[in-house]
Protein backbone atom coordinates (compact mmCIF):
# COMPACT_ATOMS: atom_id res chain seq x y z
CA UNK A 1 0.00 0.00 0.00
CA UNK A 2 1.44 3.49 -1.02
CA UNK A 3 2.11 6.40 1.39
CA UNK A 4 -0.24 8.34 -0.55
CA UNK A 5 -2.44 5.91 0.22
CA UNK A 6 -2.48 5.50 3.85
CA UNK A 7 -2.19 9.31 4.43
CA UNK A 8 -5.43 9.73 2.70
CA UNK A 9 -7.03 7.30 4.83
CA UNK A 10 -5.77 8.48 7.90
CA UNK A 11 -6.83 12.09 6.65
CA UNK A 12 -10.39 10.49 6.15
CA UNK A 13 -10.33 8.79 9.42
CA UNK A 14 -10.05 12.06 11.22
CA UNK A 15 -12.75 13.87 9.91
CA UNK A 16 -14.70 10.46 10.09
CA UNK A 17 -14.24 10.67 13.84
CA UNK A 18 -14.49 14.94 14.08
CA UNK A 19 -17.71 14.57 12.72
CA UNK A 20 -18.77 11.82 14.99
CA UNK A 21 -17.69 14.15 18.06
CA UNK A 22 -19.37 17.32 16.82
CA UNK A 23 -22.96 14.68 16.09
CA UNK A 24 -22.49 13.22 19.75
CA UNK A 25 -22.26 17.11 20.72
CA UNK A 26 -24.96 17.67 18.85
CA UNK A 27 -27.02 15.10 20.26
CA UNK A 28 -26.23 15.86 23.84
CA UNK A 29 -27.46 19.79 23.63
CA UNK A 30 -30.94 18.26 21.84
CA UNK A 31 -31.09 16.06 25.01
CA UNK A 32 -30.59 18.80 27.23
CA UNK A 33 -33.19 20.48 25.27
CA UNK A 34 -35.65 18.47 25.38
CA UNK A 35 -35.13 17.49 28.85
CA UNK A 36 -34.86 21.02 29.79
CA UNK A 37 -38.82 21.07 28.21
CA UNK A 38 -37.22 24.20 25.82
CA UNK A 39 -39.58 24.71 22.23
CA UNK A 40 -37.55 24.85 19.58
CA UNK A 41 -38.85 26.09 16.10
CA UNK A 42 -37.18 25.14 12.97
CA UNK A 43 -37.30 26.01 9.15
CA UNK A 44 -37.03 22.70 6.63
CA UNK A 45 -37.62 22.66 2.66
CA UNK A 46 -36.48 20.08 -0.01
CA UNK A 47 -32.82 20.25 -0.97
CA UNK A 48 -33.20 20.08 -5.02
CA UNK A 49 -36.15 22.45 -6.61
CA UNK A 50 -36.77 22.79 -9.85
CA UNK A 51 -37.82 26.03 -11.72
CA UNK A 52 -41.80 25.79 -12.14
CA UNK A 53 -41.78 22.65 -9.47
CA UNK A 54 -44.22 22.92 -6.27
CA UNK A 55 -42.76 22.25 -3.15
CA UNK A 56 -43.50 22.40 0.65
CA UNK A 57 -41.67 25.17 3.16
CA UNK A 58 -42.07 23.87 7.03
CA UNK A 59 -41.65 26.00 10.31
CA UNK A 60 -41.99 23.58 12.97
CA UNK A 61 -42.32 23.74 16.63
CA UNK A 62 -41.30 21.24 18.97
CA UNK A 63 -41.96 20.17 22.94
CA UNK A 64 -42.08 17.66 25.35
CA UNK A 65 -45.30 19.43 26.21
CA UNK A 66 -48.04 19.31 24.13
CA UNK A 67 -49.06 22.96 23.35
CA UNK A 68 -52.43 24.59 23.22
CA UNK A 69 -53.47 26.93 20.14
CA UNK A 70 -53.47 29.68 23.00
CA UNK A 71 -49.48 28.83 23.36
CA UNK A 72 -48.72 29.81 20.01
CA UNK A 73 -49.30 33.13 18.91
CA UNK A 74 -47.45 35.85 16.40
CA UNK A 75 -46.18 33.17 13.85
CA UNK A 76 -44.40 35.23 11.17
CA UNK A 77 -42.68 34.57 8.30
CA UNK A 78 -41.18 36.09 5.46
CA UNK A 79 -41.45 34.71 1.70
CA UNK A 80 -38.92 35.95 -0.92
CA UNK A 81 -40.05 37.59 -3.97
CA UNK A 82 -40.35 35.84 -6.95
CA UNK A 83 -42.04 32.76 -5.21
CA UNK A 84 -45.74 32.19 -6.03
CA UNK A 85 -47.58 30.94 -2.14
CA UNK A 86 -49.82 28.13 -4.02
CA UNK A 87 -51.01 27.43 -0.03
CA UNK A 88 -50.12 28.47 3.51
CA UNK A 89 -49.47 29.08 5.88
CA UNK A 90 -51.57 25.44 7.09
CA UNK A 91 -51.42 24.35 10.42
CA UNK A 92 -50.95 20.34 11.27
CA UNK A 93 -50.31 18.48 14.91
CA UNK A 94 -48.11 15.41 15.40
CA UNK A 95 -46.29 13.42 17.71
CA UNK A 96 -43.24 11.15 18.00
CA UNK A 97 -41.39 8.82 20.21
CA UNK A 98 -37.68 9.97 20.51
CA UNK A 99 -35.16 8.02 23.52
CA UNK A 100 -32.55 10.33 24.93
CA UNK A 101 -29.75 8.37 27.12
CA UNK A 102 -31.97 5.64 27.52
CA UNK A 103 -34.71 7.92 28.54
CA UNK A 104 -38.19 7.94 26.37
CA UNK A 105 -39.97 10.99 25.40
CA UNK A 106 -42.82 11.87 24.00
CA UNK A 107 -42.36 15.03 21.27
CA UNK A 108 -45.00 16.65 20.39
CA UNK A 109 -44.96 19.51 16.98
CA UNK A 110 -46.84 21.80 14.87
CA UNK A 111 -45.99 22.74 11.99
CA UNK A 112 -46.73 25.62 9.91
CA UNK A 113 -47.01 24.12 5.85
CA UNK A 114 -46.87 26.90 2.88
CA UNK A 115 -47.22 25.13 -0.59
CA UNK A 116 -44.34 27.41 -2.88
CA UNK A 117 -43.08 27.26 -6.29
CA UNK A 118 -40.46 29.48 -7.94
CA UNK A 119 -40.27 30.23 -11.89
CA UNK A 120 -36.46 31.61 -11.59
CA UNK A 121 -33.25 29.88 -11.39
CA UNK A 122 -31.22 30.73 -8.59
CA UNK A 123 -29.87 31.01 -5.31
CA UNK A 124 -32.77 32.34 -2.87
CA UNK A 125 -32.68 32.90 1.03
CA UNK A 126 -36.12 32.12 3.58
CA UNK A 127 -35.69 34.62 5.99
CA UNK A 128 -35.53 33.96 9.36
CA UNK A 129 -39.18 33.28 10.58
CA UNK A 130 -40.57 34.06 14.28
CA UNK A 131 -43.62 32.51 16.88
CA UNK A 132 -44.33 33.49 20.32
CA UNK A 133 -44.56 30.23 22.35
CA UNK A 134 -45.53 30.82 25.71
CA UNK A 135 -45.23 34.46 25.97
CA UNK A 136 -41.17 33.70 25.05
CA UNK A 137 -40.19 34.63 20.83
CA UNK A 138 -38.68 31.54 19.00
CA UNK A 139 -36.68 32.14 15.48
CA UNK A 140 -35.91 29.75 12.78
CA UNK A 141 -32.83 29.59 11.39
CA UNK A 142 -32.65 31.07 7.47
CA UNK A 143 -32.57 28.47 4.93
CA UNK A 144 -31.05 28.78 1.40
CA UNK A 145 -32.50 27.30 -1.62
CA UNK A 146 -30.88 26.33 -4.71
CA UNK A 147 -33.46 26.38 -8.08
CA UNK A 148 -32.39 24.36 -10.81
CA UNK A 149 -33.42 24.09 -14.58
CA UNK A 150 -36.43 21.82 -15.10
CA UNK A 151 -35.02 18.55 -16.49
CA UNK A 152 -31.38 19.10 -14.34
CA UNK A 153 -31.94 17.38 -11.10
CA UNK A 154 -31.83 13.58 -9.76
CA UNK A 155 -34.15 11.37 -10.55
CA UNK A 156 -35.16 11.41 -7.05
CA UNK A 157 -36.57 14.80 -7.30
CA UNK A 158 -38.87 14.24 -10.32
CA UNK A 159 -42.05 15.37 -8.80
CA UNK A 160 -43.86 12.06 -10.24
CA UNK A 161 -41.28 9.91 -8.20
CA UNK A 162 -43.43 9.62 -5.12
CA UNK A 163 -45.71 7.42 -7.22
CA UNK A 164 -43.31 4.68 -7.25
CA UNK A 165 -43.10 4.62 -2.52
CA UNK A 166 -46.52 6.41 -1.28
CA UNK A 167 -48.05 5.42 2.49
CA UNK A 168 -51.80 5.45 3.13
CA UNK A 169 -54.19 5.44 6.09
CA UNK A 170 -57.69 3.93 6.03
CA UNK A 171 -60.39 3.20 8.64
CA UNK A 172 -63.03 0.47 9.32
CA UNK A 173 -65.53 3.13 9.81
CA UNK A 174 -65.83 7.12 9.60
CA UNK A 175 -69.07 7.32 11.44
CA UNK A 176 -68.32 5.67 14.42
CA UNK A 177 -70.39 5.25 17.78
CA UNK A 178 -68.59 6.68 21.15
CA UNK A 179 -66.52 3.81 22.46
CA UNK A 180 -67.02 1.47 19.55
CA UNK A 181 -63.17 0.38 18.38
CA UNK A 182 -62.21 1.81 14.93
CA UNK A 183 -59.33 -0.35 12.93
CA UNK A 184 -56.66 2.24 11.53
CA UNK A 185 -54.02 0.16 9.06
CA UNK A 186 -50.82 2.38 7.79
CA UNK A 187 -49.73 0.94 4.22
CA UNK A 188 -46.82 1.28 2.47
CA UNK A 189 -47.07 1.05 -0.93
CA UNK A 190 -43.78 0.89 -3.21
CA UNK A 191 -41.82 -0.39 -6.64
CA UNK A 192 -39.05 0.53 -5.24
CA UNK A 193 -36.51 -1.62 -2.79
CA UNK A 194 -37.28 0.09 0.66
CA UNK A 195 -34.97 -1.29 3.69
CA UNK A 196 -36.76 0.26 6.51
CA UNK A 197 -39.21 2.84 7.70
CA UNK A 198 -37.93 5.47 10.57
CA UNK A 199 -39.31 8.62 12.20
CA UNK A 200 -43.51 8.29 12.24
CA UNK A 201 -45.13 11.22 13.01
CA UNK A 202 -48.83 10.43 13.27
CA UNK A 203 -50.82 12.70 15.70
CA UNK A 204 -53.49 11.17 17.38
CA UNK A 205 -55.19 13.43 20.15
CA UNK A 206 -55.95 11.52 23.86
CA UNK A 207 -59.05 13.68 24.24
CA UNK A 208 -60.53 12.12 21.13
CA UNK A 209 -58.95 8.51 21.04
CA UNK A 210 -58.52 6.17 23.49
CA UNK A 211 -55.73 4.27 20.99
CA UNK A 212 -54.37 0.63 21.25
CA UNK A 213 -52.07 -0.44 19.10
CA UNK A 214 -52.13 -3.98 17.09
CA UNK A 215 -49.60 -6.33 17.19
CA UNK A 216 -48.56 -7.42 13.65
CA UNK A 217 -48.16 -11.02 13.57
CA UNK A 218 -46.76 -12.72 10.23
CA UNK A 219 -46.61 -9.55 8.24
CA UNK A 220 -46.02 -10.14 5.04
CA UNK A 221 -45.64 -8.38 1.49
CA UNK A 222 -48.84 -8.61 -0.92
CA UNK A 223 -49.25 -7.64 -4.63
CA UNK A 224 -51.68 -4.69 -5.25
CA UNK A 225 -53.02 -3.04 -7.96
CA UNK A 226 -53.30 0.93 -7.18
CA UNK A 227 -53.09 4.43 -9.82
CA UNK A 228 -52.47 1.73 -12.74
CA UNK A 229 -49.50 0.30 -11.56
CA UNK A 230 -49.06 -2.91 -9.30
CA UNK A 231 -47.38 -2.59 -5.66
CA UNK A 232 -46.09 -4.18 -3.16
CA UNK A 233 -47.71 -3.65 0.05
CA UNK A 234 -47.30 -4.34 3.45
CA UNK A 235 -49.37 -2.66 6.79
CA UNK A 236 -46.69 -1.28 9.37
CA UNK A 237 -48.70 0.36 11.89
CA UNK A 238 -52.17 -1.23 13.05
CA UNK A 239 -54.28 0.41 15.38
CA UNK A 240 -57.61 0.68 17.40
CA UNK A 241 -59.00 3.81 17.91
CA UNK A 242 -62.46 4.06 20.52
CA UNK A 243 -64.15 7.35 20.70
CA UNK A 244 -64.10 9.34 23.52
CA UNK A 245 -67.26 11.87 22.27
CA UNK A 246 -69.36 12.46 20.08
CA UNK A 247 -68.89 15.44 16.98
CA UNK A 248 -65.76 15.86 14.35
CA UNK A 249 -62.64 14.23 15.24
CA UNK A 250 -59.61 13.88 13.34
CA UNK A 251 -56.77 11.92 13.21
CA UNK A 252 -53.67 13.94 12.21
CA UNK A 253 -51.65 13.85 9.21
CA UNK A 254 -49.12 11.08 8.66
CA UNK A 255 -45.22 11.21 8.18
CA UNK A 256 -42.74 8.91 8.27
CA UNK A 257 -38.94 8.42 6.52
CA UNK A 258 -38.55 5.67 3.72
CA UNK A 259 -35.24 4.90 3.40
CA UNK A 260 -35.04 3.81 -0.57
CA UNK A 261 -31.91 1.30 -1.63
CA UNK A 262 -30.40 2.84 -4.77
CA UNK A 263 -28.12 0.17 -6.91
CA UNK A 264 -25.02 2.24 -8.03
CA UNK A 265 -23.20 -0.09 -10.44
CA UNK A 266 -20.17 2.51 -10.88
CA UNK A 267 -19.17 1.93 -7.11
CA UNK A 268 -15.80 0.13 -6.98
CA UNK A 269 -15.31 -3.34 -5.73
CA UNK A 270 -12.94 -2.13 -2.86
CA UNK A 271 -15.31 0.70 -1.79
CA UNK A 272 -18.67 -1.42 -2.09
CA UNK A 273 -17.65 -3.30 0.77
CA UNK A 274 -17.99 -0.26 2.68
CA UNK A 275 -21.57 0.79 1.60
CA UNK A 276 -23.02 -2.48 2.06
CA UNK A 277 -22.50 -4.16 -1.31
CA UNK A 278 -23.52 -1.53 -4.31
CA UNK A 279 -25.99 -0.09 -2.51
CA UNK A 280 -26.92 2.76 -0.82
CA UNK A 281 -29.85 3.86 1.00
CA UNK A 282 -31.54 7.59 0.01
CA UNK A 283 -34.09 9.04 2.75
CA UNK A 284 -37.63 10.12 1.30
CA UNK A 285 -39.95 11.84 3.92
CA UNK A 286 -43.86 10.40 2.64
CA UNK A 287 -46.88 12.02 3.59
CA UNK A 288 -50.28 11.53 3.74
CA UNK A 289 -53.40 13.47 4.32
CA UNK A 290 -55.58 13.23 7.83
CA UNK A 291 -58.73 11.45 8.25
CA UNK A 292 -61.78 13.54 9.61
CA UNK A 293 -64.34 11.00 11.58
CA UNK A 294 -68.17 11.86 12.71
CA UNK A 295 -68.67 10.61 15.89
CA UNK A 296 -72.02 9.50 17.34
CA UNK A 297 -74.25 8.23 20.17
Amino acid sequence: MDKVSVHAKRAFLSKLLIVQICCLYAIGITAKTYANNVPTFTASAPENIEAGDQFRLMFTVSSTKELADADLTRFSASIPEGFTVLMGPSRSRASKTQVFNGNTASIYQVTYTYILSVPQVGTFTIPTASITVKGEKLRSQPLVLTVTPAGQSSPESDPQSWMNTIVTMSVSERSPRVNTPVVLECKLYTIAPVDSLANMDLYISPDEFKVEPVVLQNNQWQIEHRFGKNYKAIVFRKLLLYPLRTGELRIGNLHVDAYIRKVDETIDPLDAFFNDGNAASTKKRLHCTGITFHAHE
